[in-house]
């Protein structure tokens, strides 16, 4: 039998080998739990870090330059980034431009490719080379190479794209805004969008195929720009402006808000090509609308008769004999292989287009009040559409307007020049009872999801003639419809039309040129759109301005 003190030796001995197991299993316990709480840390709290870091040891980031932030109209459709095209992207910093890498480029993207056989274009900035053909053993070649990155990437704009003249165009070179709205708001468009191609790269900075690559774009808060043209009528108008085949311009505004809902100028240009037109004699990349300023003819007759209204003069009445004649000075009206108009009222002096009665008109009321009534209307000033492009016009001077000057200056000819978007303010006062509105081309700058978070402040609505001046002009401009020199812009089967021919006298190259005007709006008793034409050396008003912007109108409407 076991004595007593045996019995106790082997109890100490037990108990101290559970004190070793609990201290051993405490200490793995401690241990444990702090492994779980270093990979807790490690997978919850720095994971994104970690992975981060980890993803730039087997990813290469490139810069492919800064990009822009979208144009659109009133309706949210899109005037830039419309369409996506694959491309090859080189980076010449890692590109070797051997005889063999060269020639598989170009049987994916033709002669575009020649351009790295120029040393001096291999700098740091990625050339951008469209895939026309899809032959996958090529492609496969070429994504072995060093520096080839095959994407998609969003064209800003389209070959004959639309508003070209309002939209701009950007240096591609350091993608800053030179024209229109890109120039404009060109820090607001490209603000925080460096853009990034990230792939995973083998250790020649060759990209793994198979293996995903991905665009990085730079802030997620993109601003884009609003504009209130509509994309269907500014199609409307191009298209019927090809079809003419003429020089010249075309705006449309929203009557009630002075809105610009269509600006068009021929002839266009590529935006993407610019460089091909910088030597031309057309001056394509001018904007006719806001950039070239044309004598007005007799569209600036409304000026006169806003004039002569606004002096209550009661004799209303003229006698025209086909010309008149001052300080020796011979200036002839439409009518003077016929004898001239005979006596003739105001109202259907206007309608006619009488040069005789509108020269005796400037007569008694004199220069200065018809140069003062002309800058109450805007001319002489840029109307500040909010384009850069935009010229002032010209008003006559004083030195202008005497003696035979106020001849030329009563029916829209000598020194005086104005531009289109002019004229189409000029007529909007009119339309809206003798108030104008302004003219607004954007609306404002929107967030990724459409929402304008900062409108455009707009000027505040002014008086510029009375109410009843106004009405009496509206009248004589429906008269030019249904008896005067626009008597085919009749549009019975949708309602009246009110407008005012003009052709005036220029010199081009010097040739003498015709210019042919026409301004109106639409319907005549509650104008919904107000519509400018200017077609260079069109001969006349009445047979070719006034045509097109019949056919536009008809087109509006059934878009509508």
């Amino acid at each position: 039998m076991e004595s007593r003190v045996e019995r106790k030796k082997k109890n100490q001995y037990i108990q101290q080998k559970k004190q070793r197991i609990i201290f051993i299993g405490s200490i793995f316990t401690v241990l444990l739990l702090t492994l779980i709480g270093r990979l807790y840390y490690i997978q919850m709290v720095k994971g994104d870090e970690y992975y981060e870091s980890a993803r730039k040891q087997w990813t290469k980031e490139i810069p492919i330059g800064i990009s822009r932030g979208k144009i659109y109209d009133r309706n949210q459709n899109l005037l830039t980034n419309r369409h996506k095209k694959e491309y090859l992207m080189v980076f010449p910093k890692y590109f070797t431009p051997s005889n063999q890498n060269i020639e598989i480029l170009q049987k994916i993207s033709g002669n575009k490719a020649d351009i790295l056989k120029n040393k001096k274009v291999l700098r740091d900035e990625p050339i951008k080379l469209e895939i026309i053909n899809h032959n996958k053993e090529f492609i496969d070649q070429a994504i072995h190479m060093k520096g080839i990155f095959p994407i998609e990437y969003t064209d800003r704009y389209e070959k004959t794209g639309l508003a070209a003249h309002v939209i701009g165009y950007i240096n591609t070179i350091d993608n800053r805004g030179e024209k229109g709205i890109e120039k404009v708001y060109d820090e607001v468009l490209k603000e925080n969008q460096m853009s990034k191609v990230a792939a995973i790269v083998d250790a020649q900075n060759r990209r793994i195929p198979g293996l995903k690559y991905e665009m990085i774009y730079g802030s997620s808060i993109q601003k884009n720009i609003i504009t209130t043209l509509d994309y269907n009528i500014q199609k409307l108008v191009e298209q019927e402006l090809d079809q003419l085949n003429k020089k010249g311009s075309v705006i449309i505004l929203d009557s009630k808000s002075g809105e610009v809902i269509a600006m068009a100028s021929r002839p266009n240009f590529e935006q993407d090509q610019v460089v091909k037109y910088l030597k031309s004699t057309k001056q394509e990349l001018y904007n006719r609308a806001i950039q070239i300023s044309y004598p007005p003819g007799s569209i600036f007759k409304i000026i006169v008769a806003a004039a002569f209204l606004e002096e209550n003069i009661q004799e209303d009445t003229f006698f025209c004999k086909g010309y008149e004649e001052i300080d020796g000075v011979q200036i002839k009206c439409s009518s003077f292989k016929q004898g001239g108009h005979g006596e003739i009222h105001l109202e259907e002096a206007f309608a006619k287009s009488c040069n005789s009665a509108f020269i005796q008109m400037g007569k008694r009321i004199g220069g200065e009040r018809i140069v003062d009534m002309a800058q109450k209307f805007g001319l002489g000033a840029k109307t500040e559409i909010g384009l850069a492009e935009e010229v002032e016009g010209r008003i006559s001077t004083k030195d202008h307007i005497k003696g035979a000057g106020i001849g030329n200056l009563s029916i829209g000819q000598g020194t005086l020049e104005v531009t289109a978007i002019q004229m189409a303010k000029m007529t909007n006062i009119i339309a809206n009872g003798g108030v104008d509105q302004g003219i607004t081309l954007i609306q404002g700058i929107s967030d990724e999801n459409g929402q304008i978070i900062k409108k455009v402040d707009k000027k505040p609505i002014q008086r510029v003639i009375c109410h009843e001046t106004a009405q009496k002009i509206q009248r004589m401009m429906q008269q030019v419809i249904e008896v005067g020199t626009a008597r085919n812009v009749k549009l019975y089967e949708i309602g009246n039309v009110a407008g005012k021919t003009g052709s005036s006298e220029s010199s081009s190259e010097g040739k003498k040129v015709v210019h042919a005007w026409f301004t109106g709006y639409y319907p005549s008793n509650d104008p919904k759109y107000t519509i400018t034409v200017m077609i260079e050396d069109g001969k006349s008003g009445g047979k070719v301005a006034a045509p097109l912007f019949k056919k536009i109108l008809k087109g509006i409407l059934q878009i509508k």
